[in-house]
């Protein structure tokens, strides 16, 4: 008797049980997909060196937060210190001399004009021998000396004027400033003045530093990998989920994860940003050939790209590579399986380090161009007549 009132205990409990389990399935567990087959990515910014030359100071260690922007290491600047100055001293020696050739073209301006005043001396010297000659007041010597003295100074003040349009077609339309030679001469300046400042390498955005292997003394080369930088807010989830449960995950849907890093109790709820192109066997270095030989099918996985909230981020970080427990809720399937075309006009991810570079340039150049020029402006166009007009 004790032994049957046992039994319908047990069959009640078990049944109770079975009851609690269904109905958990029919409301909760048939809209959630689970998996463990999950893994914390994100971006890894491997920096290398935009210059060559010898590392000379390393700020930063394995383990280390670092800000954007922050100096992580610099190189010996000697060669590109004596490089900048070159460029300097190029920049003053291309304003002078261009600065010669606006200066020659109103010299040979000037010779124009005293040989257009010798012509004229010339024609009336010429006219006034010529109209006397034949009443004998003047010599034949002396009104052939008239003409070959005419016939000189117009050949004379051609050639001023030739020279004069070769002065000018050196400097048409520029002025010293926007000369290509000065301008050729300041992008030189402007690269060795970027160089310069290469060789102070900055963080490109905040994070953990890894993978340093950079080293004081040592050589290297724009190819050398120096560290590596995994910002903590730039994370997401890829849960591979098995193929057969795929039918039912749309973009968008809501998903709740652990961590064993943290153990259960904190839960990191995000949203299904996309879905894999691709299994994951389809981008593996050997990709299987399932064309030859035997073939067994295998249930493949697909990856699945989930967000990761900002906020629980900041106060619970987590790690590349640590594994997560993803569940998604696939209630709502009014979703896409394929994202919208992008439309943002904004890069996703951006950094000024580099832009800055160039920063302080602008007033070396122009501290320069005042110490060396003293001709400002362009060849006006009565210059220009002088030296294509014709008598």
């Amino acid at each position: 008797m004790k032994n049957k009132k046992g039994l319908i205990i047990f069959s009640a409990i078990v049944l109770l049980i079975g009851v609690i389990v269904f109905c958990w399935w029919i409301f909760f567990g048939r809209f959630e997909d689970f998996t463990r087959d999950a893994y914390v990515n994100g971006n890894q910014v491997r920096l290398t060196s935009q210059v060559s030359g010898f590392v000379s100071a390393v700020y930063c260690n394995e383990t280390e937060y670092v800000k954007q922007g922050q100096v992580l290491v610099e190189l010996d600047k000697t060669d590109k210190e004596i490089a900048y100055h070159s460029s300097l001293a190029s920049l003053g020696s291309a304003v002078r001399s261009v600065t010669q050739m606006f200066e020659n073209v109103y010299t040979l301006a000037a010779i124009v004009k005293e040989r257009e005043a010798l012509l004229v001396k010339a024609e009336i010297d010429f006219h006034d021998r010529e109209a006397v000659i034949a009443s004998g007041a003047v010599s034949m010597e002396d009104f052939i000396n008239a003409k070959t003295n005419l016939e000189a100074s117009l050949s004379s003040l051609e050639a001023a004027r030739f020279n004069l349009r070769k002065a000018i077609s050196l400097v048409e339309n520029t002025t010293v400033r926007t000369h290509p030679h000065v301008k050729s001469a300041i992008e030189k300046v402007k690269h060795g003045y970027v160089n310069l400042n290469r060789c102070v390498i900055k963080a490109p955005a905040s994070g953990l530093v890894a993978q340093r292997t950079v080293q004081v003394g040592e050589s290297i080369t724009t190819a050398t990998p120096l560290l590596a930088i995994v910002p903590l807010n730039q994370i997401w989830v890829n849960a591979n989920f098995k193929e057969i449960h795929m039918k039912h995950i749309r973009i968008g849907q809501e998903v709740s994860m652990t961590s064993d890093f943290y153990g259960s109790s904190v839960v990191y709820r995000g949203r299904v940003l996309g879905i894999a192109g691709g299994t994951g066997a389809v981008f593996s270095p050997l990709p299987p050939q399932n064309a030859t030989g035997n073939w067994i099918k295998i249930v493949q996985r697909v990856p699945v790209r989930v967000s990761l909230p900002e906020q629980v981020l900041m106060k619970y970080p987590l790690r590349l590579g640590l594994s997560m427990n993803v569940t998604v809720s696939v209630k709502d399937v009014e979703g896409r399986k394929v994202p919208e075309p992008i439309t943002a006009k904004k890069p996703i991810y951006e950094t000024k380090v580099f832009s800055e570079q160039e920063e302080g340039v602008d007033v070396v150049i122009e501290k320069v161009l005042k110490e060396n020029e003293s001709f400002v402006g362009m060849i006006s166009e009565e210059v220009k007549l002088l030296g294509t007009k014709r008598r």
